[in-house]
This record gives structure tokens, C-alpha cells and sequence, in this order.
């Protein structure tokens, strides 16, 4: 979906000789974009390798919904990792959300960035209680949040809801994938090395200086490494036992609408059942529409491996098609335009894992896992290289790997 009105995307050779550099970043989706974006920024040396073609993967998948919110809810985080490191991961979120509305005017990228309020709510009236704390939780930290109610704000939507936080600031939209072909060729103009099509077979990551092999046997000598695969990174940590959960999501693209009736001011929705639901308008009126996740229990299992028109996808494609029709009754001739599908990684308390693995010490990871990929994905791009720059980030406790 994100391709349809993109000029022709700008092509990378794949690395034919062996090189060395300061810093190799390996995945070109949005992570290893942003994570390129904030070295490049220190003056630093770097080269950035994809297996295949840069954003394509989980960032051509990715619904682009930046939201500030984790899935968790602050008060239930709190009781997680504490409440200050609670409070900081809902902040960090906040801010990232501006910060790429930053990046965007600077790169001048065509990503059809657009900063949105959001709706978060509940249709159980046993959960009205704990969305007014939850809400109080998020006042006090400076967050521009006022609690909806039945009684008080029926009328700003067309769909039942008990109680809800509907947040002024801290969310967006935007396409993901013209964003990170945008941004990874405003940092080649400044010198960033990009590969495509440069599988590596082979990790040395030595504390001191790490050695990458491709599969055509050609070398990438660095001093740092740092992984931005996502789900493929899990393939370093498969004699751990499990730290997070893998999912099959479905999502579909609805044709425009004449108009987007029943959503206060186009704000992105979602509600906290589980699996959630969540709704995002275009700025061209159509309806990305979201969830009915599936747990993956086994990489090699049918979920895992799920093709697009398999009977099981159809059925979920399907429910969310109804579920759309029937939270908008007021927009007419609601129709499928298109639909997809990814792999999503959530944690147990759904904050992502930045830094350094007491395994691998030549190697950062990026890995966005959780309810905010992209979010997360700067997030840690910032912080590891404040890190490598010797700065030493507290911060990065919070999403340390071994943390439970």
C-alpha cells in the first residue's frame, strides 16, 4: 500500500570487496534508516547492509501509526519496571514522536507526516475506574490527555465506548516506507555506505573490532556492529529461553471514503481488549483498520509461514471489514482496497530491547519490539549512539536485555 504513489525507489549496489568503516548497521528498514541517520549525525563512518532491498520487510508492512502510547498503560508499567522507568518510557515515546516530525522537515521528505490526536478506550464499564487513573497518571507527567466518557462525549464518535483517554499530542501517521528511502538517501548525499542484496552468513563481533562475512565471502571490518533485523535477530538468542512473543497481525486498507464520519478530528483509535483493535484515516480518506493477532508459537509452524490468501488470513481480513462497517454505520460503501499482513514482537512489558547482549559484546542491538516499533526504533538509535560516543545513557537500563 505504501508504494502506490512513490516515484521509482532509488537502488543500492551490493558490496562486492571487502571494506572497513567505523560503525556497520545490518538491516535497511526504518530502524537501520534511523539508526544510520543519528551516527551520520556524530561525523561517523558508516555502512549500512540489507539481505534484500531497503525498506521492504516489517517496514513495508508497518501500519505507520506513531503513537506515544505503550501497550501496557503507564499505571500497569509502573507496577512492571517501576515508576520512574515507567514514566520515562511513555515520555521518551512523547517526545520521539516530535522528533520525527523534526527529522521530516529536515530531510524534506515526502512521507505525508501528519501529527494526530488519539482515542484510547474501553466498552467494559468494570475498566471506567482504571481509565480515570490511568489518565490522572498521564496529566501528571505532562501529557496532553483529557478522559471521555459516555455521559459526557457520545456524540464525538459513532462506536460505543464506556470511558476513554483522548490525546491531544503525541501521535501521527505517516508512510513508512517513502520515509526511510527519504532519509537513508539524505545521509548517502553526506557519505553513508548502503548495500542491498548483501546477505551476512557470518558474525565476529569481538569487543574490539568485529568482522562481517557476506555470503559471497567478501568482509565488513568495524569497530561497532550494530543489528536492526527485528524478527530476524531473534536468531541469535535461540538458546535463550523466550523473552518475547511473536504474532501474526492483519491489517487492511479500505477504499476512500466521501468522508470520515464518526472518529473526532480523524484521531487514530484503539481499544484495549485483547488482541486490540486499532483505526487510522489516511489523509486521502481511506481506513487502515487493524489487529486480530494470532500467538505464533513455532517459527516453522503454519502461522508463522501464513501466505496471504490462506483460508485462516481471509477469515481475519473479513472480521476486520465488518468491524470497520460497523464502527462508521454513518460512512457508506465501505469496501476493501487491500490487505496485508506481518510478523509483530511483543515483550512482557512491552518495552522494546536497546543495547548491548552480555554475549555478543562487539554488538548493539536495535530491536523495537513492543506496541511502538518505529517510535522505538529512534529511540534506540539515539540512545546507542550516545552510548558508542561514550556518553553512557542511564536510560538505557530501561530497555536493557535480562531485565526479567
Amino acid at each position: 500500500m505504501w508504494t502506490k504513489n512513490m516515484e521509482k525507489k532509488k537502488t543500492y549496489p551490493t558490496l562486492s570487496k571487502d571494506i572497513k568503516t567505523e560503525i556497520v548497521i545490518v538491516g535497511g528498514g526504518i530502524t537501520g534508516a534511523l539508526t544510520a541517520h543519528y551516527f551520520m549525525k556524530q561525523g561517523m563512518r558508516c555502512v549500512l547492509v540489507d539481505k534484500s532491498n531497503i525498506a521492504t520487510h516489517a517496514t513495508s508492512a508497518s501500519t505507520a501509526i506513531l503513537k506515544y502510547e505503550i501497550n501496557q498503560g503507564l499505571k500497569n508499567l509502573m507496577s512492571q519496571v517501576g515508576e520512574q522507568n515507567a514514566q520515562h518510557a511513555f515520555l521518551f515515546g512523547y517526545q520521539a514522536v516530535m522528533e520525527i516530525s523534526q527529522i521530516v522537515k529536515e530531510i524534506n521528505s515526502s512521507c505525508d507526516f501528519s501529527f494526530k490526536p488519539a482515542f484510547f478506550y474501553t466498552e467494559d464499564p468494570r475498566q471506567t475506574d482504571a481509565m480515570e487513573q490511568e489518565c490522572t497518571a498521564r496529566q501528571a507527567i505532562g501529557i496532553h490527555c483529557e478522559l471521555f466518557t459516555q455521559e459526557n462525549n457520545k456524540d464525538e464518535f459513532s462506536f460505543n465506548f464506556e470511558s476513554g483517554i483522548y490525546s491531544h499530542y503525541g501521535a501521527a501517521i505517516m508512510n513508512p516506507v517513502q520515509f526511510t528511502h527519504d532519509l537513508i538517501k539524505f545521509n548517502v548525499d553526506k557519505g553513508l555506505e548502503v548495500f542491498e542484496n548483501t546477505t551476512i552468513v557470518d558474525y565476529n563481533l569481538s569487543s574490539h573490532q568485529s568482522i562481517l562475512t557476506t555470503e559471497n565471502e567478501f568482509t565488513i571490518t568495524a569497530d561497532k556492529v550494530i543489528i536492526c533485523t527485528g524478527v530476524n535477530a531473534l536468531e541469535f538468542f535461540n538458546h535463550e529461553k523466550p523473552f518475547c512473543q511473536l504474532y501474526r497481525t492483519f491489517s487492511i486498507l479500505t477504499k476512500p471514503v466521501d468522508n470520515f464520519i464518526g472518529g473526532k478530528d480523524s484521531c487514530i483509535i484503539r481499544n484495549d481488549q485483547k488482541p486490540y483493535t486499532y483505526v487510522r484515516p489516511t489523509l486521502t480518506n481511506e481506513i487502515v483498520i487493524g489487529g486480530e493477532d494470532l500467538a505464533i508459537d513455532r517459527l516453522d509452524g503454519d502461522i508463522a509461514n501464513m501466505g496471504d490468501r490462506d483460508p485462516l488470513a481471509l477469515q481475519h481480513y473479513h472480521q476486520l471489514l465488518r468491524r470497520v462497517r460497523k464502527m462508521f454505520p454513518q460512512i457508506n460503501e465501505i469496501k476493501t482496497a487491500c490487505w496485508f499482513h506481518g510478523l509483530f514482537i511483543d515483550t512482557k512489558d512491552g518495552l522494546p530491547f536497546i543495547g548491548k547482549h552480555p554475549d555478543y559484546p562487539g554488538a548493539y542491538f536495535n530491536l523495537g519490539y513492543g506496541s511502538n516499533g518505529i517510535l522505538n526504533a529512534l529511540i534506540g538509535a539515539k540512545l546507542i549512539s550516545q552510548d558508542v560516543a561514550g556518553k553512557n545513557p542511564r536510560e538505557l537500563d530501561i530497555f536493557k536485555f535480562n531485565r526479567y
